[in-house]
This record gives structure tokens, sequence and C-alpha cells, in this order.
């Protein structure tokens, strides 16, 4: 008889609590507190490095849920700084949004300048301007660090904690992971829903053979894991992960059969000892189990991850206000090298595409019921681990002073 999955709980789980209040995160003064205390204090994962990758190169992005605009910029020295996208005079936005590449940013309503690193550069018509110190004029940066391939950004005047420290155990354990991985897809979409909500239906495994039983039926499940368990869920500090088990008796349809005919697999992946054999690090597939599928990984508040043997997606979740999320995805893989590789690149992009519409349209209703107020409360499972945690780690900051 096949031994039935079980699995490991990993963290301080004290506190967590399988009945949480919903309701109220719906309204309007809760997700103020949010804002406040959550976006503008803690870390946010803000971009990619690959969007800036030398010298001269920038990226500019709206952070919604603050009302502005950054720019992500490497400059001559190597270093990524960022700034809010605002030029010094009259806050005209200095760039559009996406990347390029300049040495200098020239404001298009009066011609004022600013290098790259974010000093002022150029006053036109300077001798008409009194009491101004160029020295301390130039852009108006924000706490800027790189974790792996990623840029974080904290919009506190002091930030609390550094990026190790809000990372915590996840701060190690993917050393190389994220690198030599270049864009291959991405979607975007605006939710009529609460970010909370939005967020947490993709951090659990629950709904996986309900929400995708008509494009990915078998990719988990079998007759060792009927119920979907996950074998190794974990919370830390602030975030939290769990593996997934892949099907042994997964059966590829035709069309999965010829794009991974001889292009190296994707979705789904699972040989066994992948971890082992590809030489990825101990934070992907912690537990080391056979027949591993995928890791999802929350990196809190806003940001949730599909870790797999030869690509890593990364959402973002911005809330727009307390019923509206903006939503866009980027997905990384290995370089294509051959047609076959670009086959299965195709095939990996519209599957992923269809699971991920799936899941948002799930989402909008569930937010349209919570706000006719009639039910407050909502019943966690221990697979559900994830949402306990966010939840609980939302109510923590919320009542900070």
């Amino acid at each position: 008889m096949t031994e039935r999955t079980t699995t490991t709980f990993v963290g301080d789980l004290d506190g967590l609590q399988s009945r949480v209040n919903i309701l109220g995160r719906v309204q309007p003064e809760f997700h103020r507190q949010e804002v406040e205390k959550v976006f503008r204090r803690g870390w946010l994962l803000i971009a990619n490095v690959a969007d800036i990758p030398e010298p001269n190169t920038y990226l500019a992005r709206q952070v919604p849920t603050l009302n502005t605009c950054l720019i992500i910029a490497r400059g001559e020295d190597g270093e990524i700084r960022a700034f809010h996208n605002m030029c010094r005079h009259r806050a005209n936005q200095l760039v559009p949004e996406g990347t390029g590449r300049a040495k200098k940013f020239v404001c298009g309503f009066h011609g004022w300048s600013y290098h790259n690193d974010g000093r002022l550069d150029v006053i036109t018509d300077r001798s008409q301007f009194n009491d101004i110190d160029e020295s301390s004029f130039g852009l108006i940066p924000v706490h800027t660090e790189v974790w792996e391939e990623f840029v974080f950004v904290n919009f506190d005047k002091e930030p609390r904690q550094t990026l190790e420290e809000w990372l915590g155990a996840m701060y190690d354990g993917y050393c190389g992971y994220f690198s030599n991985k270049p864009k291959i897809a991405s979607h975007r979409i605006t939710v009529e829903c609460n970010w909370n909500i939005a967020l947490t239906s993709f951090t659990e495994g629950y709904h996986a053979m309900y929400v995708h039983k008509a494009t990915v039926p078998d990719y988990q499940g079998g007759s060792q894991n009927p119920d979907r368990h996950r074998p190794y869920i974990e919370v830390t500090n602030y975030h939290g992960r769990y593996s997934v088990e892949g099907n042994a008796d997964h059966h590829p349809t035709e069309v999965e059969a010829i794009a991974f005919q001889r292009g190296r697999k994707m979705y789904p992946t699972f040989p066994p000892n992948a971890t082992v054999d590809l030489g990825l690090p101990s934070g992907v597939n912690p537990l080391r189990i056979e027949n591993w599928l995928q890791d999802i990984i929350e990196i809190f508040p806003h940001t949730f991850m599909i870790a797999s043997a030869h690509w890593y997606t990364l959402v973002w979740f911005w809330p727009l206000d307390v019923d509206t999320t903006l939503i866009y995805g980027e997905t990384f893989a290995y370089e294509a090298e051959t047609v076959d590789d670009h086959m299965a690149h195709t095939y990996f992009r519209t599957r992923l595409r269809e699971v991920f519409r799936e899941d948002v349209g799930i989402i909008e209703s569930i937010h349209r019921q919570l706000k006719s107020g009639v039910m407050d409360d909502m019943y966690l499972s221990q697979q559900e681990l994830l949402l306990q945690k966010h939840y609980a780690v939302v109510d923590e900051l919320v009542a900070r002073p």
C-alpha cells in the first residue's frame, strides 16, 4: 500500500487562529490603517534587477497604493537606487512608466535635470530663484536594498528593520536560484476585490482540485495524496511558504507530450530528486521531497511567488482602494536555445495563463459576497496556514502605534 502524504509544519504557530474576522478587513478605515502601517512601513518588493541590467538603465514603476511612481535606477557606479519620479520644481513626472536608459533625467515642464544617482544637475534660469540649496535639492530618495535578483523599497522615514531582518528565515537559502532566468511572460489585471482576499486566494492549495479541474486536473494528488495536502508548510516572522507534491500518476496530454518531447519540462515538472539533481539551493523544496512540483512563497505583504525547477513566477497585489486591487505578474525561465525550448515556453505560458485566469475568476465573487455583511468570520484549515499567518501579521502591524 502506498504511504499517504503527511504535512511537516515548521515555524512558530503560536497565536495563529483558524477563525479569522474577514468582514472588518473590507471596511475603509481598516484599509487606511493597512496602507499607513503595513505598506508605508514595510519592505516592498518593487522590481527585478533584470529590468535594470547595466549602468545607466532605469525602470519607472507605479506604486499605486501610495499614490506615487518610482524611478529605480542603476547609476554609472553600478549602484541601484530608487527615487520618487518627481521634479523638485513643480512635481512633474520626469519619465513615463517603463524601462529606459539615461545618465540624466530631464523634466519636460521647465528643463530641470538630475543625474541618475539623484543629484541635481541643472536649474534652468537659475538667477531667478532665491533660497535654493542645490546640494539638498536632488531627487527625493526612497530606502532601497537588493536581495538576490530583487529590489525592495521602504517608504518609512527610517526603516524599523533592515531587509535581512524583514525577510528573516527567507533571507538565506535561495542563493543563485533566481539568476540567469530571462522574463518570458507578463500579465496584468485590475479586479474588484480587496487585496487580502486576492492574495490569499493564491497561497493555499486546498482549492486546486476544484478551481483548476479543467486546466491541470491531475498535476497534483494521486493515490498517495488524494486530498492534495502539502508535505511541507513553513511560517516565518512575516512570510510563509509550502512545497507542492506532484502526482506520480500524471498522464501527459497529447499537446503536453509534444511540447515537452525535446524541450525541458516546465509545467508540470516533478522529476525525482529535482532539487538535488539540479543543484537547487536549500530554500527551494526545503524537505527535499521526491516528485516535487513547485514551492509557493508569500513575501509579505503583497507578493506571491511560484518557484519550480526551471522557472519562477512573481505576482504583485497592489491595493488601489479597499475594494480594488491591481494584480500583475512576471514569469522567468531558462533561456530558450532551440526551437524545442521555444515550443515548451509557448505551451507553458498558455497553460499558466489559463490557471491564473481561473484563480482570478473566483475572487471578485468572494469580495461581493463579503460586502453583503452577512458573514463576519471565516474558518481556516491547517492546509491554509499561510492565510492564518498573513492575517495575524496584518493585525499585528495595524495594532502598532
